[in-house]
């Protein structure tokens, strides 16, 4: 029995799973090293120092029908990012294994939106979308402070509150809860920031041995993404831009007037359609009356859980209606139901309706609504200027979101923000910009917009497409292509897979599509 000498291994070191257990377990260099009874032995003298441990785990999604096998770790970082003795906090960290023994040397680091969403109950939801990239690299999944497993700021009078009573509340009403939620915080919401969460990634990055990332970000995420790549962009070696929130944007103003504007898109799609056109005559007149009419009196409604089965009692206000609007229209499949239950609300058949905005209400009800405001009163509101209520108020959300923004941030604490975090970006890093055609709250002119600061830069619409395009069609394959040849500066990426992308038919009846 022989002991091969250990060379120096081709990658980062990557982190021994279950180290007390396995010190020489597959996620580490040595597995290629050593042979025989003096493995452990060989393991130690090989391996360098491990700064974040990590160990088996498992990532879970949608109340536990989703799950995907991870190593993950806890890693301690200042509260203060400029304060390093001072208190910390320990962020969630977890790795995704790529398929193969040998991976890159970089992993894609994916960067969730919200904000207020957390990468690790993201990923399981769309893994599907990256199968093709784990099959060479790692996938890096760091919960951004505040959000998951790292420090979240939850508000546990209004998470729970928010899916239920707020769908017939007065902003009075959210305004009072929000506030009180910020009272019981425990952490301080101020270092909770976006030029906060971009250090914690460099920390980790570091802690693992990565040498550079590849990001992939959405919504929200993207600033993110960008801001990192301003303050490392050593680090960075491409960027994977998904529904596109440009640098110096503030968020908020625009957001009723770009839903508004892809509803009118949705409504001409319809009467330009002949099936739903035929069957659903005057959409936008029947909306304004059936707006009109939940305002006045919302009705008392009764019906099952969509996902449970469990009796739901719940008022459908005029806020709830626009709320499950604005849901419906972020991806093509729910998109192309609301003629249909818009046209049976009007009817006075709300439940349909209702059970939509329930279903959705739960999918986002593990958004960390603390580091939601922690964000926009630091990074958005304070940048509005001014803003223009009248037009706010011609579209079918009105000014509400935008008046209780402005009150709970007018009591919130501004936080800890890098004084370049709205400045344009300036690279020469390869990236891929993502758009919906029909995005009711980053549309493609935001990714054009972004897009100057790239001189490297592919944007790919896609048609009849909503809000997060890495799932849809052939944009896996895309995605995988561009990660593998960033690094090639004459490559050209192929898009012509994305004219086969179609936007979903639009069901004439509850039925379905007509003929």
């Amino acid at each position: 029995m022989t002991l091969r000498k250990c060379a120096a291994p081709q990658r980062p070191e990557r982190p021994a799973a279950f180290p007390s257990r396995r010190p020489c377990a597959p996620r580490t260099a040595c597995r290629r090293c050593v042979h025989g009874a003096l493995l452990w032995l060989a393991c130690l003298a090989c391996a360098p120092a491990v700064a974040l441990e990590l160990s088996e785990c498992w990532l879970t999604a949608a109340e536990g029908r989703v799950e995907v096998g991870a190593q993950c770790g806890r890693l301690a970082v200042p509260l203060n990012p400029d304060d390093a003795n001072g208190e910390t906090i320990e962020l969630a960290v977890a790795v995704v294994p790529a398929l193969t023994p040998e991976p890159e040397r970089d992993p894609l680091t994916l960067l969730a939106g919200g904000p207020g969403q957390a990468a690790s109950e993201l990923f399981p939801l769309i893994e599907g979308a990256f199968h093709s990239v784990l099959a060479t690299r790692d996938v890096l999944l760091v919960d951004q402070r505040g959000t998951g497993g790292s420090a979240p700021l939850h508000c546990a009078n209004v998470d729970e509150w928010e899916l239920h009573e707020s769908m017939a509340a007065s902003a009075d009403d959210v305004v009072v809860a929000t506030l009180e939620c910020l009272a019981a915080l425990e952490d301080d919401p101020r270092w909770f920031t976006t030029s906060a969460a971009v250090r914690d990634l460099e920390q980790v990055r570091a802690a693992l041995g990565y040498e550079r990332l590849n990001l992939y970000a959405v919504s929200y995420g993207t600033r993110v993404a960008q801001h990192y790549l301003r303050r490392y962009p050593e680090r960075t070696r491409s960027v994977i831009l998904d529904g596109v929130v440009p640098p110096s944007l503030a968020l908020g103003p625009d957001i009723a007037l770009n839903s508004q504007a892809a509803l009118d898109a949705l409504f001409a799609r319809c009467a330009e359609d002949a099936a739903c056109g035929a069957a659903f005559a005057e959409l936008p007149v029947r909306l304004g009356a059936l707006l009109g009419r939940l305002d006045a009196a919302p009705p008392e409604l009764t019906f099952p859980h969509p996902l449970t089965g469990a009796t739901v009692t719940m008022q459908l206000s005029r806020n709830g209606a626009a709320a499950a609007i604005r849901l419906l229209l972020y991806t093509p499949g729910t998109m192309s139901l609301l003629p249909a239950l818009l046209d049976q609300a009007f009817a006075e058949r709300y439940q349909p309706l209702a059970a939509q905005l329930v279903n959705m209400a739960s999918g986002i009800g593990s958004l960390a609504y603390g580091l939601n405001f922690a964000v926009l009163c630091t990074e958005d509101v304070p940048f509005w200027g001014a803003v223009d209520v009248d037009a706010q108020r011609r579209t079918y959300m009105g000014n509400v979101a935008l008046d209780v923004q402005q009150r709970v941030c007018a009591a919130w604490p501004q936080g800890f923000m890098d004084a370049d975090l709205k400045a344009p970006l300036a690279t020469d890093v390869p990236a891929l910009l993502l758009s919906g055609e029909f995005d009711p709250i980053t549309p493609p002119s935001y990714a054009q917009r972004a897009g100057a600061g790239f001189s490297r830069a592919v944007h790919v619409v896609g048609i009849g497409q909503g809000h997060g395009l890495v799932g849809s069609g052939c944009v896996p394959r895309l995605v995988a292509a561009f990660i593998t040849n960033a690094a090639d500066p004459e490559w050209k990426l192929d898009t012509s897979c994305m004219e086969s992308l179609i936007p979903v038919p639009l069901f004439a009846s509850p039925m379905g599509p007509g003929p």
